[in-house]
């Protein structure tokens, strides 16, 4: 009636949500569109009601042992979601930039200016910096 009573649950991904990731192109080939679900919640967005959205891999969560029920079930497990993003109150799809998350760079420990050797690799003596070297 008022839904009060509805239960909160991931749906399949609507037509226009699905045109707008196929359109977007960046979401990985491995993950069929036909297998992702979505949950979403309610809020604002520059003083205007929108309908936020996560689209997640259900079999990705099951393997994690996570039953995503709400959109807030999905907080602590970012890695999870395929795509996020917000729904106007006219129907368009507003897809936010996939979150890449980058291997950290090697730290390059620097004395004077100068780089400094890594103590933490093993030390090599001379004749195995020969025996590696492919040009000798």
């Amino acid at each position: 009636m008022f839904g009060l009573f509805r239960r909160s649950a991931p749906r399949p991904l609507s037509d226009a949500i699905r045109q707008a990731i196929d359109k977007d192109g960046v979401t990985p080939a491995a993950s069929d569109s036909s297998q992702l679900r979505m949950v979403e919640s309610g809020g604002r967005y520059s003083d205007r009601k929108v309908t936020y959205f996560r689209v997640f891999a259900p079999v990705l969560a099951a393997q994690q042992s996570l039953d995503v029920r709400k959109y807030k079930d999905l907080d602590q497990h970012q890695g999870l979601i395929v795509r996020s993003g917000h729904v106007e109150h006219d129907g368009t799809v507003i897809l936010t930039r996939p979150v890449v998350v980058r291997a950290a760079a090697p730290a390059v420990r620097t004395r004077a200016g100068r780089a400094v050797p890594n103590l933490d690799a093993p030390a090599m003596d001379d004749a195995a910096v020969a025996a590696s070297d492919p040009t000798s």
